[in-house]
């Protein structure tokens, strides 16, 4: 949700977008500090996040919106029935893929992990666009070396 959106999730995706592009902007900024800046794409698993949705409670302001309203509803249903489903993982491989970056050595990790099998085909060919892209940027904006992970205490800072 940090890099596409649903209807009806506009403030999630939003939340997401925001943590999205500050991860990307600290992985320049901090790569010449000894400090590493990495993002989690886990997808959906089971947790209580949708036990915590509050539904509207003004129900014909919903109903003006008609097929919208509608449209959101199925929406959220089918987060609900994956939530739920017995196929969609737990939370312990996002948990575990955590622990393995914290384990690994800085300037080793890499920026983006897609710890569930279901989700990696989806975003696989967009985060090597995505990178492509973050190096092209470094090119236009003449900051190569912010690509490049700097030891801590190399760099004289």
């Amino acid at each position: 949700m940090g890099r596409a959106v649903v209807p009806g999730f506009a403030a999630y995706s939003a939340s997401k977008f925001a943590l999205e592009a500050l991860a990307d902007v600290y992985r320049y900024e901090l790569s010449q500090l000894g400090i590493d800046s990495v993002i989690v794409e886990p997808g959906i698993h089971r947790t209580p996040i949708l036990e915590r949705f509050i539904p509207p409670t003004d129900q014909d302001r919903v109903h003006e919106y008609g097929s919208t309203a509608e449209a959101i509803e199925r929406v959220k249903g089918v987060f609900d029935a994956a939530s739920t489903a017995a196929e969609t993982p737990g939370r312990e491989g996002v948990v575990e893929v955590f622990v393995r970056l914290i384990e690994t050595p800085a300037g080793e990790r890499p920026f983006r992990t897609v710890p569930t099998a279901a989700i990696q085909p989806l975003l696989e060919s967009y985060n090597a666009l995505a990178a492509t892209i973050r190096d092209t940027l470094a090119q236009i904006f003449k900051v190569p070396e912010l690509t490049v992970f700097q030891q801590a205490g190399s760099t004289g800072v």
